[in-house]
């Protein structure tokens, strides 16, 4: 579904009191810039419950990683809930999560299909819920890998 001049996509639904927002095709400067305004607008609400489907992402360059922190920051601010599915069905997301330490610092849904998350349509995010098929990587500090091939911020003498 990517449109004549763009090489990227994005569609939305709700499910409950959650936004599932699919991106795909090529997430970089272009994208960027055209779907932070939209993903600020789903999380400047309390609370926002948010769904990131990056299964048919090909491509992500600095720029796109920079709106997912970026998104995922303002949903921590506002104590909402950001999950990405569909990232081991992405390899340019996951490896780009990966060389940048990133990886531990979102939640991860195991099910790609985000209409199948249990708890999907509950309530809006109260807290950990450790079983509804979502799982951050564990760390020691939000952001900080702590996978022993990742860089840390220790230097050795």
């Amino acid at each position: 579904m990517v449109e004549q001049g763009r090489s990227y996509a994005s569609r939305e639904h709700v499910v409950g009191a959650t936004t599932v927002v699919v991106l795909s095709g090529e997430v970089d400067i272009l994208a960027a810039t055209a779907l932070t305004a939209r993903l600020d607008e789903i999380t400047g609400a309390r609370r926002p419950d948010l769904v990131l489907d990056v299964r048919e992402v090909t491509f992500i360059d600095c720029c796109g990683m920079s709106m997912l922190c970026r998104t995922r920051r303002r949903v921590d601010a506002k104590a909402g809930r950001l999950r990405l599915a569909g990232v081991a069905d992405s390899p340019s997301v996951l490896r780009l999560l990966r060389l940048t330490g990133l990886l531990p610092a979102f939640d991860l849904c195991l099910d790609p299909d985000p209409d199948a998350i249990p708890g999907l349509a509950a309530e809006p995010y109260p807290g950990p819920r450790p079983d509804d098929g979502c799982s951050r990587t564990p760390t020691e500090g939000r952001g900080r890998p702590a996978t022993p091939d990742a860089p840390s911020d220790t230097a050795v003498a």
